[in-house]
């Protein structure tokens, strides 16, 4: 049986459903890198150019620490997975760069997903995927089909969950983390920011709790000038976050080098200033990002809304006073 990697980074944490679905679809045993440790990290530090951002650099180490436990790692090489919006660059030549920065003979599937151009490319790579792995073509076109109706259906029930969960707790207190979903959910990167968060009996609002059309429809003032998903993403979640009467202050945890969230955090944070008067922090990290100095600022940041609210600048209504 053919042992299929994939690696428990960047794409990993959206479409793990997607693509472990498909490959046991066509009978292939599949095989998941361990969550990011330091061990992974440093890995990809040492084999990944000093100039790309940090979960590429650990997407790396992924990749490697699957070498010797895979027939092939899976990376797809996604440019756009809705129409008019594209992924981030680094995602375009991904299954290249790997290439490149590994060198040591490492054999890669990729699908590609060109949504808004050329749609018909996952088919494409689907059928070049069929002749490597030499199984049927019409078996694996079907399986992907299957999968992505698995992936559909999982993706909505996880929506109503945390929809369901957020109307159970309407009344607490919440902070909204923005960010990549591989910086939020990646523990290790993101320092464990959104159990911290919880641990002080704080609800957590992500942008995976609130559905596409929702996220654009409050991004529409930024819709002809940013054209990246993620980004859209974040823009719309924190305008929609901002006006919920719950939310006291707004986190956005971005990897250092990260080319669309330069100009995303700007947007926001201009845009809260100017219209929604509520609490922003942007916190940057890198290979070299201690623990201690994170914490030290959430605490901070935590401290501060704590001090506005206890003086009535931060009503319980969601008038908010933003703070330079």
């Amino acid at each position: 049986m053919i042992t299929i990697g994939l690696p428990k980074g960047l794409f990993y944490y959206q479409h793990n459903v997607l693509w472990e679905s498909f490959f046991r679809q066509i009978g292939c045993n599949v095989v998941v890198s361990d969550y990011t440790n330091k061990k992974i990290l440093d890995c990809g530090v040492k084999h990944c150019s000093n100039e790309v951002c940090l979960p590429v650099k650990v997407f790396h180490g992924h990749v490697y620490s699957l070498t010797n436990k895979a027939d092939y790692i899976f990376i797809p090489r996604y440019t756009s997975l809705y129409k008019n919006e594209y992924t981030c660059p680094k995602f375009c030549g991904l299954p290249d760069m790997v290439r490149l920065s590994l060198k040591n003979g490492i054999k890669i599937l990729e699908v590609k997903m060109h949504v808004d151009k050329y749609p018909e490319q996952t088919y494409e790579s689907l059928k070049e995927m069929a002749k490597v792995l030499n199984i049927n073509y019409k078996n694996i076109s079907d399986a992907y089909e299957n999968a992505w109706m698995v992936f559909t259906k999982s993706q909505s029930e996880v929506l109503i969950k945390r929809k369901m969960k957020a109307a159970r707790q309407e009344d607490k207190t919440a902070i909204c983390v923005l960010g990549h979903p591989y910086m939020i959910n990646d523990k290790y990167l993101s320092m464990n920011l959104v159990n911290k968060l919880k641990d002080r009996d704080i609800n957590v609002y992500t942008p995976d709790m609130l559905d596409h059309e929702t996220k654009r429809k409050n991004a529409y003032l930024y819709q002809d000038k940013v054209f990246w998903d993620v980004g859209l993403d974040n823009l719309g979640s924190a305008f929609t976050f901002a006006h919920d009467k719950n939310v006291r202050g707004i986190i956005y945890l971005t990897p250092f080098a990260c080319g669309v969230d330069s100009f995303v955090t700007e947007f926001i944070e201009l845009r809260l200033k100017s219209f929604c008067k509520i609490p922003f922090m942007k916190i940057t990290v890198d290979e070299h990002t201690g623990e201690a100095g994170f914490d030290t600022r959430i605490e901070a940041f935590l401290d501060m809304l704590g001090g506005l609210l206890d003086e009535g600048h931060i009503s319980p209504y969601g008038k908010h006073v933003y703070i330079n």
